[in-house]
């Protein structure tokens, strides 16, 4: 892998239709307003890794949230919704990806980010651990598009 042919940026709220590209999303346009108003709040945002223009991962950020557990601005950030496209697994893109966007956030004042793993991925838990995620600070559920998810919560915090 030449990581000179990748770039990871934050999302347009133009470009939001596109995450289509990564998940079967059950309300399109739902998720669109539910990340443009996070983009537009300052609350969230959502990096993607492209090679060219094709979108090959992402990775959604939380900057604060009801639950201090998950979020609080400037100290801890929430990682969800880190996907990589299937055809580009296993060859770093998704190490590149989680790296990039923790580095950006360590520049910009966060010390803590929390993700959630359910159960049964162990290969996100390997990757999750191997990036220092450790820690379990809840357990979790919650529904998206009508499908729940229990999980995890992992705490990385840095030195």
């Amino acid at each position: 892998m030449n990581c000179t042919d990748y770039t990871i940026r934050k999302i347009t709220v133009s470009e939001l239709p596109r995450l289509t590209e990564l998940f079967n999303y059950n309300d399109i346009d739902s998720m669109i307003s539910e990340n443009t108003s996070l983009i537009q709040n300052g609350s969230g945002d959502i990096f993607i890794l492209l090679e060219g223009e094709k979108i090959l991962g992402e990775l959604h950020v939380r900057y604060e949230n009801n639950d201090p557990l998950e979020a609080v601005r400037c100290v801890r950030a929430y990682l969800y919704a880190y996907r990589v496209h299937k055809d580009s697994q296993g060859i770093g893109l998704g190490k590149l990806l989680m790296k990039t966007v923790i580095d950006t956030l360590a520049a910009e004042g966060y010390s803590e980010f929390t993700i959630g793993v359910e159960d049964d991925n162990d290969r996100a838990l390997h990757i999750y651990k191997a990036f220092g995620f450790s820690e379990v600070v809840s357990r979790k559920y919650e529904e998206y598009q009508g499908d729940g998810y229990e999980y995890n919560l992992y705490l990385k915090r840095l030195l």
